[in-house]
């Protein structure tokens, strides 16, 4: 009776660990997880320049066949990039809290990869405001739900497809016939419009960084800033696809002197 009572008051005099310490844990957790994302996303964009590099080689040697199948392997990189950056930007310090970045990932497991965009979005803008009813920050919203609705989605459409080994006919959700819009999206795959889509993600990332770092400061100051840009490098680029650069690119060519750069 005596021993039962003592091991009842011995396990019962174990101190709960305080809250702050779990935080801190959980702090630590997510540091460590963006640094070793940021890591992936730097070496993503090694192998995005050197896979570029490789398309301008075959485009002076005119070996289309490389040429679609390296853009193809860009149009997949080019998703794998999205959701490393997705995971980077999630696990940005002191920004979501557990709760947060947990409904976060939530709702890109069961309904993708946009929708989580869109949540992460959700979130971070109810720090800077209420967009229900401050004009200026529904408008932002508004506007940054159409850079990935135009420029996030369709990518990862192909990306499903590629991914799935449907490298030239698409198939339907069912799998039980070709998706010929999607098949003719695989065939005429554009490996310029594939490095706008680079660009793009590249500007959309540095607005959300600051919209979740510094809600109340850096996105108010550099939110125009970066819509500028990137509205001016659409409009600069809205005429460059593949024909184009092909011309620019054979030009430019030595006779019996292509090489990669």
């Amino acid at each position: 009776m005596h021993v039962a009572n003592f091991l009842v008051m011995d396990v019962g005099s174990i101190p709960t660990p305080p809250s702050y310490l779990f935080k801190e844990m959980e702090r630590r957790e997510v540091y460590d997880l963006y640094l070793v994302q940021s890591e992936n996303v730097r070496e993503l964009g090694k192998v995005k320049s050197n896979l570029v590099k490789d398309i301008n080689f075959y485009i002076r040697k005119k070996d289309m066949t490389q040429v679609e199948m390296k853009t193809k392997l860009l149009g997949l990189l080019f998703c794998t990039f999205s959701e490393a950056q997705f995971i980077q930007i999630l696990h940005t310090p002191d920004s979501f809290n557990s709760t947060e970045i947990k409904e976060i990932k939530e709702t890109k497991n069961n309904s993708g990869i946009i929708p989580a965009w869109k949540k992460m979005i959700q979130i971070a803008l109810s720090k800077v405001g209420n967009w229900q009813k401050n004009k200026d920050i529904q408008n932002r919203r508004i506007k940054l739900y159409e850079i990935i609705d135009k420029y996030l989605e369709p990518p990862s459409l192909i990306r499903n497809k590629l991914a799935h080994g449907q490298w030239v006919n698409a198939l339907n959700r069912k799998n039980t016939k070709r998706n010929e819009s999607l098949t003719e999206e695989l065939k005429n795959l554009d490996f310029v419009e594939i490095t706008k889509w680079f660009e793009v993600q590249r500007l959309f990332g540095f607005i959300l960084r600051d919209l979740i770092q510094s809600p109340k400061k850096g996105f108010h100051n550099n939110y125009w800033v970066y819509i500028t840009e990137l509205e001016s490098f659409l409009e600069k680029t809205k005429d460059w696809n593949f024909e184009s650069k092909k011309k620019r690119l054979i030009r430019k060519t030595p006779p019996n002197n292509a090489h990669r750069q």
